[in-house]
């Protein structure tokens, strides 16, 4: 046992070390592209709930940058947290219930693609997919579905004045939606746009590492990918990722090759990930001290 994975290592470290740098950095800048096209979709949702407020995109792209950060190296999702106070600070008169709505946009439209990416895997057979099965897991969950939308009546009986003034915030978070048109200009198209990127990147680093770099398999990544991350016991979704992957993708490369370039794509990920978020951070305090900034942050969040 200790033989085939200490075998198993070598390979690993054999791979990467013959990865092309060149598509490593390309995969690289299209992962900077997404952070870009995010924050502006993100930027988009804002200025329209706060029409009357300027709202900076550096600003957001800096919040944005520090949140993604700290989700990449801490165990639990604080980093949205971070992003909606980074936000909350900036922008004048504004709420974090209004904040966390528009963040929330972006999210509702994740899912929606992401489920249609599974979908669409799911029916060429990339990704097993048994309808029967889920529905009867959702039938299991039905008491437990229906006991929680009581309590929340009962909840939202004893507490609607406090919920009348959230509700209001809330709405307001969402004032792009009455606009379609400018809902899929700035927030839809910038969006769409960086779950290309997200694409390219994947596809980038299966090319260097000499995997098969289609379409089918860099989607297959990122399904596999989200899972992990589903419930986030550890930062990124370290190791459970990596057996994911080496599973989903058993019949199309070694185990080394899957683990080297899994363990590839998330340290370089998690690498320029915590550069931007610093980066961002020091910007936000106005300082050139890091640890200053960093200290700044947890102050402001």
């Amino acid at each position: 046992m200790t033989h085939a994975v200490l075998g198993l290592l070598e390979r690993v470290g054999d791979r990467l070390a013959g990865a092309d740098p060149r598509l490593v950095l390309l995969a690289l800048a299209f992962h900077v592209a997404n952070h870009v096209l995010r924050s502006l979709a993100w930027r988009g949702t804002l200025a329209a709930a706060y029409p009357d407020t300027e709202v900076r995109f550096g600003r957001v792209l800096a919040a944005y940058a520090a949140g993604v950060a700290v989700n990449a190296v801490a165990p639990a999702r604080g980093g949205d947290a971070v992003k909606v106070g980074l936000v909350r600070a900036s922008v004048a008169d504004s709420s974090v219930a209004t904040v966390a709505a528009t963040l929330s946009l972006l999210v509702a439209l994740d899912i929606v693609v992401g489920t249609l990416l599974v979908l669409v895997l799911g029916l060429t057979g990339a990704v097993p997919l048994d309808p029967g099965r889920a529905l009867g897991r959702v039938s299991a969950l039905a008491p437990v579905i229906a006991a929680a939308i009581v309590a929340a009546g009962v909840a939202g009986r004893l507490l609607r004045h406090r919920l009348r003034a959230l509700r209001d915030r809330v709405r307001q978070g969402g004032a792009v939606l009455r606009r379609p048109a400018r809902y899929m200009v700035v927030v839809a198209l910038p969006q769409l746009a960086a779950w290309c990127c997200r694409v390219s990147v994947v596809l980038c680093l299966l090319a260097a590492f000499g995997l098969p770099a289609t379409v089918p398999v860099a989607a297959l990544v990122m399904v596999v990918g989200g899972a992990s991350s589903v419930v986030p016991l550890t930062p990124g979704g370290a190791g459970a990722q990596q057996v994911l992957l080496a599973l989903a993708l058993s019949q199309t490369a070694s185990a080394a090759a899957v683990v080297s370039f899994s363990l590839a794509m998330q340290a370089s990920v998690t690498v320029v990930n915590a550069l931007l978020g610093l980066a961002a951070a020091m910007l936000v305090c106005r300082t050139a001290r890091p640890l200053a900034a960093l200290r700044g942050i947890r102050a402001s969040t």
